[in-house]
Formats: C-alpha cells, structure tokens, sequence
C-alpha cells in the first residue's frame, strides 16, 4: 500500500526547509491507506516560504485483523527532497549529510498513540534530489470484537533534524512541527476485524428423482451470515452456479438434469462484516 502527501510548509529559513525534509517522512509515517489519498500538512518551519514535498509510505498494517489480537505495524515512508532545495543544502547550508527523528502521532479511531520514525544519516548526492527513508513501529494496537472497522489518520507531527557538515561536523539538530491542515480528512488507513471461518461441502444424488443436493457448513465464531455460491463443475466445464443463503451457518442447494459421470461441487462463502470468506469442495457421481 502506497499513499502520497502533499505537505504545504509555511516560511522561515533555509536550515527550516532541510528540517522539513525529514518532518515530511515523519507525518508519513503514520500507517499505510487502503488507496493513496492526498493530506495537506502545515508545517511551522523557519523562514522560507512555501514549499511542496512528495512522499510515498508503505506499511504491513493488516486490511483485516482477527478479533481479540493485536498488531504493530511497520512503517517505511521515503521522502524526496527536490534538486533545488537539496541544491541549498549543499551549497549555502554546505550539508553533505541528513539525519532525522519524528515522534509521529497516529489516532487510532480518534485516540492518539505515538511513534518514533527514524530517518538514518544519509548522504547527500553531489546534484539532483535526495531521497530520504525513515522507518519506525507502531506500539500494539488492540482489534477489538469482530465486525468492528478502524481509522487510522495523522496527527501532530514533531521533528528533529540533524544537518552535517564535512568532517567532524557533530551536527546541527532542528526542530519543526507539523499538524493536518484545517478541513483536510487526515485518514491514513482503515482495517476491519473479521474472524476466519472454515466452509465444509457435501454432495449426493439421488438416481430416481435425478437430482443433486449440494450442501455446505460454515463454521466460525460469531456465526457466518450473508450466501454461499455453489458451483457444478464436469470436468474444467462449468455445468451450473447457485447461489444459497447461509441460516443456522449453513446453505443448501439443489442441481437437476445433470449429465452422467464424475463432477465437482465448489462451495464458496462470501462472507460478511463479521467473518471473512471460504471455500469447501466435494465429489459429485452422476449415474
């Protein structure tokens, strides 16, 4: 999952704009989307105006938790800073190397939790942009019951860059904060919690009335809802597909006229909000 920012930083000076270089990678680091949506960021930043930065963040933040667990998520956001500025670094600032921390807020569901997003020292490249790569951890993170769906949007953002010169520089630490700009939909990431299930399948036929009676059991906790897809097949022919719902976890169908010989039923739960899908198989014999 990708998602990219655009962060609009308010003016101040030159050292302010390499900090936010690494500010950028620290609001990143909040959690990866399920679609790569825009958040503006304003950022206070010592005098220099302006200034737009694309960042891309990827995350192992589950799309489905199991219910009763929890998760952390990785954080790996890459941050390029542009020739120009890159250009300011080296030449009037002189830097030939960047570091950077960010205690990046993330609000699960509204609630603050707080990361650490470290952006290791890394060289700056004689011309053109410099790419920049912070990653951090999210603290656990509860699921919750099932049928539960979660937010995950950016919050505050605060941020310690280090500027290094040539040689024994001990390097220059520079502070910026950055919150989502007013009006914008700061969501992140979203997840649900859905238990798994298992989906058993059972076919006979009965050679007088020439008809099958298809049938599967879901199992899961809570119960399963929603339909189950039967599909008939002969062969890699797909004879026929019904569709069946799910009472008491459990859906039954019927197939008639069939042609003789050996055939396959695939028993498919879609699942639900609650519980995630399955699918079960079974031998059919037509005589």
């Amino acid at each position: 999952m990708t998602l990219r920012h655009r962060f609009s930083l308010r003016s101040f000076a030159i050292a302010g704009i390499l900090g936010l270089t690494a500010s950028s990678a620290a609001v990143l680091g909040a959690t990866a989307p399920a679609s790569a949506a825009k958040i503006g960021m304003s950022c206070e930043v010592p005098v220099l105006g302006a200034k737009a930065f694309a960042v891309d963040i990827t995350t192992n933040a589950p799309a489905n938790a199991a219910p009763g667990s929890s998760f952390a998520p990785r954080i790996t956001s890459k941050m390029t800073v542009p020739a120009d500025l890159a250009d300011l670094m080296r030449g009037l600032l002189g830097a030939n190397a960047i570091s950077g921390e960010i205690q990046a807020t993330v609000l699960v569901d509204g609630a603050p939790v707080v990361t650490t997003v470290t952006v290791p020292r890394t060289a700056v490249p004689a011309s053109g942009a410099v790419l920049l790569t912070g990653t951090g951890q999210l603290p656990a993170i509860p699921a919750g019951p099932a049928g539960g769906r979660h937010t995950l949007a950016a919050g505050a953002q605060n941020v310690t860059m280090t500027l290094f010169k040539p040689g024994t520089d001990p390097g220059q630490p520079f502070p910026i904060t950055c919150a989502p700009a007013a009006g914008q939909n700061a969501t992140v990431s979203t997840y649900t919690v859905r238990a798994t299930s298992t989906t058993k399948a059972a076919a006979s036929y009965n050679a007088k009335k020439r008809k099958a009676t298809v049938s599967a059991t879901v199992a899961s906790s809570p119960a399963a809802a929603g339909t189950i897809t039967f599909k008939l097949k002969r062969g890699a022919k797909t004879v026929k597909t019904v569709k069946a719902t799910v009472r008491g976890g459990k859906a039954v169908a019927t197939f008639k006229k069939l042609t003789k010989g050996k055939h396959t039923v695939t028993a498919t739960y879609g699942g639900s909000t609650a519980v995630l899908p399955s699918t079960g198989t079974a031998k059919l014999k037509v005589r």
